[in-house]
């Protein structure tokens, strides 16, 4: 009995110290286990702030979340990113990450360490959150035909643009329609002048400019910032004047009929059968004639008329021929070609069948080409066409068009020189009808740098 009574006050004196101490059977016995944050990996923009989720745990206790470290990756290239540079931090207490960006931040994949520790200790997971950050915001690409951006604008001695568009230099943009991009010049452009884009990327212009440097400016936005820094070029306008040249001028002075020759010259030009049946026969001839009384303007009976008739009697009448002056033109600084033609289908004879008239240019060297080898037929019709009077509707009796005048742009790649080539041409197998033409002149628009 004394035995037991000695246990029992043992015991009670045991629990009074235990209690005195208030010793907490609660504190977790491990240190965290695990760390898992359900959106990794994401592509996100560098310029806006964000904040992610909560993190899965495998640990108890008080919890303290805490970046140990923070890297970014840029290709093959792992650094550590400077806390006084850092974008990133954790709420200690739910282990949110916040992303906040500053001006130093870099692209590229960012990998965070973050350590957790409870009243057991502090465990380190490595590369705990995981973000690529790119930059979304508007990209301006200036692309110009040669190396250099600037660009040469010539205007006439009235401040009157030679031709409206810049033609050198285009823009494209990234993550931005074009019509976005905002547009400012130094100095300021002339009341009522404005530099605008076209649906193609083209700058142009609308009213007149002063004789100087010009300084323009690109700028845009979009939903994740403003472009980086705007897109600059330099516009400097020159001064030139125009100069009107002669290239082509068909005039008749005598009778000629050169029937049964597919090729000759007369008065300064080449005249050659370029594909068809052989001339002379019953399908299709040529001749060049005054053909005045067959003219439908008796004010313009007095004017001669080149005539070509095609008709289909047996076989195929299709054909084309060639006029060419004998002589090349200068390509160098020219603008653009005027033709002015008179073009008719005598409305004496009943017309049917594809039968146009067609004005080309080409470079001397192409042409020579073409001469020499005899290969006008594949070859024309990849030549620059300034005329055709196909832009024309063509009534039941033909066409008949009085002074039709013409303007068109021309470049003649890679060649000081160049032809002027007048098509007649066939193109059914059943043509018939006079084609004829009272009038052809063509010049050149020629400029000159002040």
């Amino acid at each position: 009995m004394k035995k037991i009574i000695t246990n029992i006050l043992a015991a009670l004196c045991l629990t009074s110290c235990l209690t005195e101490h208030d010793v907490d059977f609660s504190l977790p016995q491990n240190q965290p286990e695990s760390l898992l944050y359900h959106k990794n990996d994401e592509v996100r923009p560098v310029t806006i702030a964000f904040e992610g989720e909560a993190p899965e745990t495998m640990a108890e206790g008080d919890l303290t979340f805490e970046l140990s470290k923070v890297s970014v990756q840029q290709d093959t290239i792992l650094a550590v990113v400077e806390d006084s540079l850092n974008p990133f931090e954790i709420d200690p207490i739910t282990g949110v990450i916040k992303y906040v960006p500053n001006d130093s931040t870099q692209l590229g994949q960012y990998l965070l360490d973050v350590s957790l520790s409870n009243e057991a200790g502090e465990t380190a997971f490595n590369n705990a959150y995981r973000t690529v950050l790119e930059d979304w915001r508007p990209l301006i690409h200036l692309n110009s035909k040669g190396s250099d951006t600037d660009v040469v604008f010539l205007i006439d001695e009235d401040g009157n643009p030679i031709s409206s568009t810049i033609t050198d230099l285009f823009v494209e943009t990234v993550r931005s329609p074009l019509d976005s991009i905002q547009i400012s010049v130094t100095p300021e452009l002339p009341e009522g002048t404005k530099l605008l884009l076209n649906s193609f990327g083209q700058f142009y212009f609308t009213g007149k400019l002063e004789n100087q440097m010009y300084e323009v400016s690109l700028f845009t936005s979009n939903e994740y910032g403003d472009i980086e820094a705007p897109v600059t070029f330099a516009l400097t306008t020159q001064v030139v004047f125009t100069e009107e040249r002669q290239l082509f001028d068909m005039e008749l002075t005598i009778n000629y009929k050169p029937d049964g020759l597919g090729e000759f010259e007369f008065e300064g030009m080449l005249y050659k059968q370029i594909s068809g049946p052989t001339i002379g026969e019953t399908a299709t001839w040529w001749n060049i004639n005054r053909e005045r009384n067959n003219h439908p303007d008796q004010d313009r009976r007095e004017n001669f008329i080149t005539r070509c008739y095609a008709r289909t009697i047996s076989g195929s009448s299709k054909a084309e021929h060639i006029m060419v002056p004998l002589q090349s033109f200068d390509a160098v600084n020219l603008k653009s070609v005027t033709v002015e033609t008179g073009v008719l289908f005598n409305a004496g004879v009943g017309i049917n069948g594809l039968q146009r008239i067609e004005v080309r240019v080409v470079g001397e060297a192409e042409y020579q080409l073409a001469l020499e080898r005899n290969d006008f037929e594949s070859r024309v019709n990849q030549w620059p066409l300034i005329y055709s009077t196909a832009e024309h509707q063509r009534e039941a009796s033909g066409w008949y068009f009085k002074h039709n005048i013409k303007e068109q742009g021309v470049s003649i790649d890679d060649d000081t020189q160049m032809r002027v080539v007048a098509l007649i041409r066939h193109l059914d197998d059943s043509n018939s009808g006079y084609m004829g033409l009272d009038q052809l002149t063509i010049s050149g628009k020629y400029l000159i740098l002040e």
